[in-house]
């Protein structure tokens, strides 16, 4: 085998010099960013729902067992709070 750079001879795969930053003509035009934007929205809505539903679920449950409403309430709305909590951190500091 060949002693060197092998690197040098591959091909250049599709992560190999990646760049994050968009290249100043590659700015999302008005309908990229309306899309961007909306589905930021739909995303934030997603988590609301989940978290409610996931933590209000485990509530439920934990109130049908132990036969005591108020394990219910306190899941939705720790579902809420949470889910409040990660859209905040997700999309409040834009």
């Amino acid at each position: 085998m060949p002693e060197g750079n092998i690197r040098a001879t591959m091909t250049p795969g599709p992560n190999d010099e990646a760049d994050d930053e968009p290249e100043p003509d590659e700015f999302p035009t008005g309908d990229e960013q309306a899309r961007r934007i909306q589905n930021d929205a739909w995303s934030a809505v997603s988590l609301l729902a989940a978290g409610v539903a996931f933590w209000g679920g485990v509530g439920w449950l934990l109130s049908e067992w132990l036969d005591n409403r108020i394990f219910l309430m306190v899941g939705v709305l720790l579902g809420a709070g949470a889910a409040l909590y990660l859209v905040w951190v997700r999309y409040g500091k834009a």
